[in-house]
């Protein structure tokens, strides 16, 4: 090609009959068209137009990503700020203008290049979003639409609920709680206002602020907060007052019952459990158990029972406890031993009758008398003596013979005591003669370690003891046959 002519090649099945006038002269190579130069001012403009128009007609496919991942109708929430583009042509500009429908409408800012927009979609109801493409060479292509429909925020209408005394807890699932709100919400339950962190248990909701959020089918939402109050309970400790003896009367209303309690409380004071009958004469109380309730100023309460006791004297009935045997040691605190007396004393353990000096080791009480004082709440008492006996053990002896040979017998023995009884037991050889007495024979019969073991008991007490002797037991030689010549 020279200096006077540059070739286009353009493909014949776009050229119109009306462009035919201005090809001439032309060279046809290869299906193809050369056109001179001098004739491509005139043909530049339509040829470039004419396959501007082909790619949005779709004659000629070109496959473009978008900047956005979706296509098509929009719906968007009221007041969201969202963007949208089309393919960025090197060249074009773009015309983007909103067109309310229903009542739709929103504020155009441009975005970083010219194919790109965000709109603020200021009013509810329908519009069209439409975008018009300019290319370089003056080309206006078809208006694109899409339709975009303006969702209203909803409206979350929360009412706090009433507090609750602990440990209650509040469902703030209730409708009450949301009542007023748009109708139709999806609600869910939040630890923070910007509804990340799913709360799990909505309807047993603890003291604090939580936050529930309200969605609509078109996936518009409000988040509001809501406050649960759960005032603690409080306190209230009773200290039973001190037993007196009739005709004492007890105040149930001094300071001293109810120390320890939650400061401020509002105590009244009832016959039963429920306080539902009021008690009239609680400074002048007689025996029996009534019921104090305190009341905070948020009106929550603890009830407690206190009991008024005024009896007369007790009676403590003292059954001496089993003898022992030594070193055994007896618990004078056991129930059965004062089983029998008034019920509800204070038992304490002396040395002595007047009750003035304090018996330390009650639940190891060795043989002798000692003084068990019942006291009751009101101060009345009665003091008992009460007698441990530990028995002694008998201390056997065996004596007998040892080191001992097998096929031998021997006797051994111990000392004979009167009302004992013997029982005795031999390792390597057999009892022959004396069971059931302080004397035996035996009969060695196993080379080894042998044992000889008696058990006496004092019949009396029951009371026993073993002694033990260890008895070598020899073997007999084994002589070889007598050989001669």
């Amino acid at each position: 090609m020279n200096n006077y002519y540059k070739a286009y090649r353009i493909p014949k099945s776009i050229i119109k009959p009306e462009m035919a006038e201005h090809l001439s002269p032309a060279v046809s190579t290869n299906n193809k068209t050369h056109i001179k130069t001098k004739e491509m001012k005139a043909l530049n403009l339509m040829v470039r137009c004419t396959l501007f128009l082909l790619l949005l007609a779709g004659n000629i496919s070109v496959k473009a990503q978008g900047p956005y991942p979706n296509t098509g109708n929009h719906d968007v929430c009221l007041g969201a700020t969202e963007p949208y583009g089309v393919v960025l042509n090197a060249g074009s500009t773009y015309n983007w203008t909103v067109t309310p429908l229903a009542g739709g409408n929103g504020t155009i800012t441009p975005g970083a290049t010219p194919n790109l927009i965000t709109i603020n979609w200021t009013t509810a109801g329908t519009a069209t979003l439409q975008v018009v493409e300019s290319n370089s060479f003056g080309c206006i292509g078809d208006p694109v639409t899409i339709i975009v429909t303006v969702h209203p925020t909803p409206t979350l209408v929360i009412t706090n609920p009433p507090p609750v005394c602990a440990p209650a807890t509040v469902d703030i699932t209730l409708p009450a709680i949301t009542a007023g709100s748009t109708a139709g919400l999806t609600l869910t339950y939040w630890t923070d206002a910007a509804a990340t962190i799913p709360f799990t248990t909505p309807t047993a909701a603890t003291s604090g602020t939580y936050y529930i959020k309200g969605t609509s089918a078109a996936g518009c939402f409000d988040i509001k907060p809501v406050t649960v109050t759960v005032n603690p309970a409080p306190s209230l400790v009773i200290t039973d007052p001190p037993g007196v003896c009739a005709p004492a009367t007890v105040d149930i209303t001094v300071p001293a019952i109810t120390a320890g309690s939650t400061a401020g409380l509002t105590l009244t004071y009832w016959t039963d459990a429920a306080a539902t009958i009021p008690y009239t004469t609680p400074t002048a109380a007689t025996a029996g158990t009534y019921y104090i309730k305190g009341t905070t100023a948020a009106g929550c309460f603890d009830i407690k029972p206190v009991t008024v006791t005024i009896t007369p004297a007790p009676v403590l009935v003292i059954t001496n406890p089993a003898a022992v045997c030594d070193p055994a040691t007896v618990d004078l605190t056991l129930a059965a031993v004062t089983a029998g007396s008034t019920p509800g004393l204070t038992l304490t353990y002396w040395t002595d009758a007047a009750a003035t000096i304090p018996y330390a080791t009650p639940t190891a009480a060795t043989a002798g008398t000692y003084y068990i004082k019942g006291t009751l709440a009101g101060g009345c008492f009665d003091i008992q003596p009460v007698t441990v006996t530990v028995n002694p053990l008998p201390t056997p002896v065996v004596t007998g013979t040892d080191p001992v040979c097998v096929g031998t017998t021997a006797t051994y023995t111990t000392a004979a005591v009167a009302g004992h009884g013997y029982t005795w037991t031999v390792t390597g050889g057999t009892i022959t003669a004396g069971q059931g007495t302080n004397t035996i024979t035996v009969s060695w019969t196993t080379a080894g370690a042998g044992n000889v073991s008696v058990n006496e008991t004092i019949t009396a007490t029951s009371c026993a003891a073993v002694a033990n002797k260890a008895v070598t037991v020899n073997p007999k030689p084994a002589t070889t046959a007598i050989t001669h010549n």
